[in-house]
């Protein structure tokens, strides 16, 4: 009989420890900025979704090879075009994306681009 009263006990000091562990490992941290974290992820996600869908309706940059990163509303663009004319059309369609405070064109103009994004 002493022993099926000594589980729950156990159990409960087992939960007790788990519970002071968490508190004590995140004690510097605090449910607001985790909350503005994730709201930050969330909302540079939709901008980047924003910005990829946009390039593929677009007709003359859908096919080609442009990646899109968004940090802090900071958008990042890279990847390969076969003209000046395509990286300014993609570099548009970023800063014309709402949430979007500013955007780097990293995108190199190589005109062998265009037959590999010919090819899909």
């Amino acid at each position: 009989m002493r022993r099926r009263s000594t589980v729950p006990v156990i159990v409960v000091i087992i939960i007790l420890i788990a519970v002071l562990y968490y508190a004590y490992g995140n004690r510097s941290q605090d449910i607001p900025s985790d909350i503005n974290s994730v709201g930050e992820y969330t909302g540079d996600a939709a901008t980047t979704i924003r910005i990829k869908a946009a390039i593929s309706l677009n007709k003359q940059i859908a096919a080609l090879d442009i990646h899109v990163e968004t940090t802090n509303n900071s958008v990042t663009l890279t990847g390969r075009v076969p003209a000046e004319n395509d990286k300014r059309v993609a570099e548009e369609i970023a800063r014309n994306a709402n949430g979007v405070d500013s955007v780097t064109n990293n995108l190199r103009i190589d005109p062998s681009s265009q037959a590999a994004s010919a090819a899909r």
